[in-house]
């Protein structure tokens, strides 16, 4: 199974269809081969500058078989928020669009006229405040959910690791763009893949896929023995957003609290603009539920 939404109606190719077949040509990983990603220099746009990315943790005896270190991990975090440079890659074409419920950042706040229910609710500084705390995770992985962990290229592009972590279903945060040749082809039939192209940057609105992505995660830890892998570029903002929206919509947890739960097991970073959109996720939910 396969899904990959788009944004907005604009469709143009990225370039990543001959490197997947490239892969493909490999074999596959019933040889039991290793498949790694040759790792880039400098990270995906927006996303590099926060990201960890010294070896991971994962227990068991997949742990010998992470990859090394790269290059431009951080001695400190920058802290939430910071801007990255307009990514000038293009969105990936696709088809098996996913149905899902599309909100725009303005429909996550009700009903024109319904007073929002904010009292509870932080401020983006206290957010930003919150995600600045504690130590930057450096691991490539991290299991931040019973079987539904969170991590970056490296790994999803490793599909020995995969096997060995026994991933089921990859939700790919950074589909299409730069160093992401993810897709239903290049995992075969033993993994689901769902694909969301979005761009880490602060005026994407990343709130018209909440609702779906929430949707595969949680269809998808309801399948007897799978596990899930969320991941984008380096795994603290794009696929950390979407994380965060489905532990707040299908666990009822306040966005504050949801935030909590992923930092005690990952650093996390999502930029502004999706530090607003996940808050209004947390308004709207807490008018259903009457606050």
């Amino acid at each position: 199974m396969v899904g990959v939404l788009q944004a907005g109606d604009s469709r143009t190719g990225s370039g990543d269809e001959q490197q997947g077949a490239d892969w493909n040509q490999q074999g596959t990983i019933r040889f039991g081969r290793l498949f790694l990603l040759p790792v880039p220099t400098r990270p995906s746009p927006g996303e590099g500058a926060r990201g960890c990315c010294s070896v991971g943790t994962v227990s068991g005896a997949a742990a010998q078989h992470l990859p090394q270190p790269i290059s431009w991990c951080p001695v400190t975090a920058t802290g939430a928020g910071s801007s990255p440079a307009p990514s000038s890659v293009p969105l990936a074409a696709g088809s098996g669009s996913r149905p899902g419920s599309r909100m725009s950042g303005a429909e996550a706040l009700g009903p024109p006229g319904l007073e929002p229910c904010t009292g509870d609710v932080p401020s983006l500084k206290e957010l930003e405040q919150l995600l600045s705390t504690g130590r930057p995770s450096c691991n490539h992985v991290d299991e931040v959910w019973p079987n539904l962990f969170l991590g970056d290229l490296v790994t999803a592009h490793n599909r020995f690791i995969l096997w060995k972590m026994g991933v089921t279903h990859v939700l790919n945060a950074a589909h299409g763009t730069a160093y992401s040749h993810g897709g239903q082809d290049y995992y075969g039939a033993t993994i689901d893949y769902y694909g969301v192209p979005a761009h880490d940057l602060p005026s994407f609105d990343i709130s018209q896929f909440f609702y779906s992505a929430a949707e595969f995660i949680h269809k998808a830890l309801n399948t007897p023995g799978a596990k899930i892998l969320v991941h984008c570029a380096v795994g603290v903002s794009r696929s950390a957003s979407l994380v965060l929206a489905y532990l707040m919509i299908n666990h009822h947890l306040p966005l504050i609290e949801a935030i909590k739960t992923v930092k005690e097991h990952r650093w996390i970073s999502p930029n502004r603009g999706f530090l607003k959109h996940l808050r209004n996720l947390d308004v709207q939910l807490r008018q259903k539920k009457g606050c």
